[in-house]
C-alpha cells in the first residue's frame, strides 16, 4: 500500500487538479490521506467533495494550524504507518505513473531486505500556473547534479524536493520523531536516510511542479547573473540559512551519535565544529571533507560567507 500525504493550506486555485491526479495514477493501491492547515478559501469543501466521492482511496485528518507546510506534513506522517509514503503539494500535478515509477525504484533498492532506510526521489518538471513548461528537468535548472548524495554534501544542502520523494516504512520509523529546528521534513529524512540506509536517484521528471506567486518553496534558476544578483540580495537569508545546517547537523548528532558509525560520527563533528573555524581553516575543512555545495558558484560563497 502507498500512502500519499497531501498537506493543504489555502489551497483552493489548483487543488482538484492536483487530486485528480494523484487518483488517475498507473497504481491501483494508493490511498491519500488529506490534512489542511487552516485555509479560509474554499479547500475545506473541495477536501470534503472529494472524500465522500473516493471514501475508500481519501482520509481527511483534522487538527489545529500548524503554520507551515513542514509541520502539517509531519503531523500527517506521525499518523500514518504504512510500506511506502509520498508526499504531494496541493499545486502541482502528478504525471500518470509517478507512483510506479517511483515504487519500482523502491522495490529494487529493497530486494530482499525491508529493513535498510530508503528514500527514493525523482526529477521533476518545472511549469508555470498554467503549466508551461519553464524547465523540463528541475535538476538542470538548478544546477544541482545528485549523483552521489553521501552524508558530507547533504549536510550543506538539499538535494530532493518532498514532492517527489518515496520513503519506506523503515526510514519513516528510524527518522520520527522530527526534532524542532530542522530546516524541512524532506531534508531531514534524507539526512537519515544517508546514515543508516540509501538514496536513490531516478533522473525522469514525474511531476510537473508549478511556481507560482504562493510557492513556500520554489525553483529558481541555479547560475548565471540573476543567481548572483538574488544571492546579494538576500545576503542575510543566505548566512542565516548556513547557520541553519550547522543547528540542523548537531540535531542529528543529538539524535543519532550513539548509533552511527565512527565515520559518520567524525564527518558531522566536523562539519559542526567548522562553524567556529577561522576562514582558513574552514576551507581546509571543506575541502579535507569535501563540504562542498554543487557548483563553482556555491562553493565560492561557502568559501566567503561559511
Amino acid at each position: 500500500m502507498i500512502t500519499v500525504l497531501l498537506a493543504v493550506f489555502n489551497g483552493e486555485k489548483y487543488l482538484r487538479e492536483q487530486i485528480d491526479s494523484i487518483i488517475n495514477q498507473t497504481v491501483n493501491d494508493i490511498r491519500i490521506v488529506i490534512r489542511d492547515d487552516g485555509s479560509d478559501d474554499s479547500s475545506r469543501e473541495i477536501i470534503k467533495e472529494y472524500a465522500e466521492k473516493y471514501a475508500d482511496r481519501i482520509t481527511v485528518l483534522s487538527g489545529q494550524p500548524t503554520g507551515s507546510a513542514m509541520l502539517n506534513f509531519y503531523e500527517m506522517l506521525k499518523a500514518v504507518d504504512d510500506d511506502y509514503i509520498m508526499f504531494a503539494d496541493q499545486d502541482d500535478v502528478w504525471i500518470d505513473n509517478k507512483a510506479q515509477i517511483t515504487l519500482d525504484a523502491m522495490l529494487k533498492a529493497e530486494k530482499d531486505n525491508r529493513d535498510i532506510p530508503i528514500l527514493v526521489h525523482t526529477d521533476l518538471c518545472v511549469v508555470n500556473g498554467d503549466m508551461d513548461t519553464i524547465a523540463g528537468s528541475f535538476f538542470d535548472y538548478q544546477k544541482i547534479y545528485p549523483g552521489d548524495l553521501s552524508l558530507n554534501r547533504l549536510l550543506v544542502q538539499n538535494y530532493v524536493t518532498g514532492c517527489a520523494v518515496m520513503i519506506n516504512r523503515a526510514l519513516k520509523n528510524r527518522a520520527l520523531p522530527i526534532p524542532e529546528g530542522a530546516v524541512m521534513h524532506d531534508w531531514w529524512l534524507a539526512l537519515t536516510a544517508s546514515l543508516f540506509g540509501k538514496i536513490v536517484t531516478v533522473k525522469k521528471p514525474t511531476v510537473y511542479y508549478r511556481q507560482h506567486s504562493n510557492n513556500q518553496i520554489g525553483a529558481k534558476a541555479g547560475g548565471g547573473i540573476g543567481f548572483i544578483v538574488r544571492k546579494l540580495r538576500t545576503f542575510g537569508d543566505v548566512r542565516k540559512n548556513i547557520k541553519d545546517t550547522y543547528y540542523q547537523a548537531e540535531l542529528l548528532m543529538s539524535a543519532y551519535s550513539s548509533i552511527i558509525t565512527d565515520d559518520k560520527r567524525e564527518i558531522l563533528s566536523a562539519y559542526i565544529n567548522m562553524q567556529n573555524e577561522l576562514r582558513l581553516k574552514k576551507i581546509k575543512t571543506i575541502k579535507k571533507y569535501n563540504f562542498k555545495k554543487c557548483t563553482r558558484l556555491r562553493v565560492l560563497g561557502q568559501y566567503l560567507l561559511g
